[in-house]
């Protein structure tokens, strides 16, 4: 959300007194997220944010949702992936010790995550980078959004990217709810979208599994496997 659409929501709700309480709360988050983040927006998953939040993060963190997800790349490990949102990078390491031959990529917004990230290893390729600004590096046999997506206002603006780039398919995992997908962009919260079983149904999606509940997202899980129609194969060359 840009910085009028932020400013037309507000006045709109200025004129409703029903709003008001919420408003307040709204102004509040901005104002928190000026001052803080430097972002002239209610969603506060900003560089700044992330940075100060990954600060205080220790080594491994967001490695418990890679092992839902172990399965479902090629048994040779011979394989070219990107992850994006990789954060400090623990899930990228897992994935390279359980597949050897694997080139591994990771990319975040954060500095301070890839810095952290690349602290660990010698062998994972570490980058920042801004999924909505910046190109990717390359074309990859796979591309993983592990419990990242939700903190976009346009999840499907990031897919439809990604999808110009991927070859074999993306792997996504996203908190599970049984709630309509919608944005909550006047909402001040990082989760930005909910996810279920119909969220990705105009796309060559299949749904994996629906996880157990998982400590680091406090929900249950949901895992998708999105692959590149063959129109667009065709048209970047790739069949």
């Amino acid at each position: 959300m840009n910085k009028n659409e932020v400013l037309k929501k507000i006045l709109q709700a200025i004129i409703t007194p029903s709003k008001w309480g919420k408003l307040s709360k709204h102004i509040g988050t901005l104002f928190n997220n000026i001052v803080r983040y430097r972002s002239f927006s209610l969603n506060p998953n900003t560089k700044h944010y992330w940075n100060s939040r990954l600060s205080k993060i220790e080594d491994f963190w967001r490695d418990e949702n890679y092992f839902h997800i172990l399965d479902l790349f090629p048994q040779n490990g011979v394989f070219s992936l990107l992850d994006i949102g990789c954060a400090i990078g623990d899930g990228c390491e897992m994935l390279q010790k359980k597949f050897p031959k694997a080139s591994i990529t990771g990319v975040d917004i954060s500095e301070v995550g890839i810095e952290k990230a690349k602290q660990k290893t010698r062998t994972v390729k570490y980058l920042v980078l801004d999924i909505l600004k910046d190109e990717l590096p390359e074309q990859y046999d796979y591309i993983t959004i592990i419990e990242t997506l939700e903190h976009f206002d346009n999840p499907f603006f990031v897919i439809d990217k990604c999808l110009n780039y991927v070859k074999e398919a993306i792997i996504l995992s996203t908190p599970y709810s049984r709630q309509t997908f919608s944005t909550a962009k006047m909402d001040s919260s990082e989760h930005r979208y909910f996810f279920n079983e119909d969220t990705f149904s105009n796309y060559n999606c299949r749904v994996i599994k629906i996880t157990d509940f998982v400590k680091v997202t406090k929900s249950r899980c949901i895992v998708y496997e999105i692959r590149p129609s063959q129109k667009s194969l065709e048209v970047n060359g790739r069949h």
